[in-house]
C-alpha cells in the first residue's frame, strides 16, 4: 500500500501539505515504475490486468454512498446526480454532450502520445511545453474549478470511483471519487484508507484541450491531471504535478460498485 497521506506517495511519512498526516499521493520519488518521475509507456493489456487485480482486492474498499459520506465532516456530499450511483461510468458520448465538447475524444496516453523527456513535454511527437509550463497549465485548470461559483441546483455527472496505484501495485490506500457539472467544474472526495481521512476534491476541465485537473482540500499542489476521456476508462495513466516542478505518472483504476 502507498503509505499514510496523499495517494501515490512512494513511501509516505509525516509532513505532507496541509494534511499533517503525510505526503500527497504521487509526490514521492522511488524506483523506476514505482514512484519515479516522468512518464512511462504502459500497454492496454498491462492496464487491464492491473485493473482486474485491483478489483479482485476490492474487499478492502468502502462502499461510497450517502451513508458513508455522512460520517465525514470534510466530505463533499453529492447532490443532483445524473446517475443513481457515484460509481457510474458515463462513457465519453454522454460526457461530451454534458460538457458541450467535441464528439471525438482528445487522447492523453501518458507515456504513449504524451511524453516527458529532458524537461520537455512532447504531444504526438511535437515539443509542446517545458515540464514546468505544462504543470503550470494544469495548475491553472485546477484553480479555475476551485474558485468557481456553483448554483445550488447544479447537476453533477458522476465519473466514478478510482484507486490510485503506483507502478504495478494491485492495491492502494488512496481513492478518488469524481464528478463534473456542465460548466466543467470537478468536485469529489479523496479517501485515505490508512488513516480513514476524507477531504474534498476540486478542479475543472479545460473544454478546448480536454485536460482535467484537480487538487485535494485547500492544497495548491500536487495537481492531479488526466484527459477527461481517460476518466471514462477502467484503468488509465494519470499525471501528478508536484510543487517542486516534478511530474510523476500513476494509474487510476476504476472500482466496481460493491454489492448492495
Amino acid at each position: 500500500m502507498t503509505g499514510v497521506g496523499r495517494p501515490g506517495t512512494a513511501g509516505g511519512g509525516a509532513g505532507g501539505p496541509d494534511s499533517g498526516v503525510g505526503f500527497r499521493p504521487g509526490t514521492g520519488a522511488g524506483a523506476a515504475g514505482a514512484g519515479a518521475y516522468g512518464t512511462r509507456y504502459t500497454s492496454n493489456n498491462t492496464l487491464a490486468a492491473q485493473g482486474a487485480a485491483v478489483n479482485a482486492n476490492a474487499a478492502q474498499y468502502r462502499s461510497y454512498n450517502p451513508t458513508f459520506y455522512a460520517g465525514y465532516a470534510n466530505a463533499w456530499h453529492p447532490a443532483n446526480l445524473a446517475a443513481d450511483s457515484v460509481y457510474a461510468n458515463p462513457g465519453y458520448g454522454a460526457l461530451a454532450t454534458t460538457l458541450g465538447i467535441a464528439a471525438l475524444a482528445t487522447p492523453y496516453d501518458y507515456g504513449g502520445n504524451v511524453v516527458t523527456q529532458s524537461n520537455t513535454v512532447y504531444v504526438n511527437g511535437d515539443a509542446t511545453a517545458t515540464t514546468e509550463d505544462y504543470a503550470a497549465q494544469a495548475n491553472q485548470i485546477a484553480s479555475t474549478g476551485q474558485t468557481a461559483a456553483l448554483a445550488d441546483d447544479s447537476k453533477w455527472l458522476p465519473l466514478g470511483v478510482f484507486a490510485v496505484c503506483e507502478g504495478d501495485a494491485t492495491n492502494s490506500d488512496d481513492v478518488f471519487q469524481l464528478a463534473v457539472n456542465p460548466d466543467g467544474v470537478i468536485r469529489g472526495n479523496y479517501h485515505n484508507l490508512r488513516n480513514d481521512q476524507v477531504e474534498t476534491i476540486s478542479g475543472s476541465v479545460d473544454k478546448s484541450t480536454q485536460r482535467a485537473a484537480w487538487t485535494i482540500g485547500s492544497d495548491q499542489s500536487p495537481v492531479y491531471e488526466a484527459g477527461i476521456a481517460n476518466l471514462t476508462k477502467d484503468a488509465t495513466p494519470m499525471l501528478v504535478h508536484t510543487g517542486e516542478g516534478q511530474t510523476q505518472q500513476v494509474t487510476l483504476v476504476r472500482l466496481q460498485q460493491p454489492p448492495q
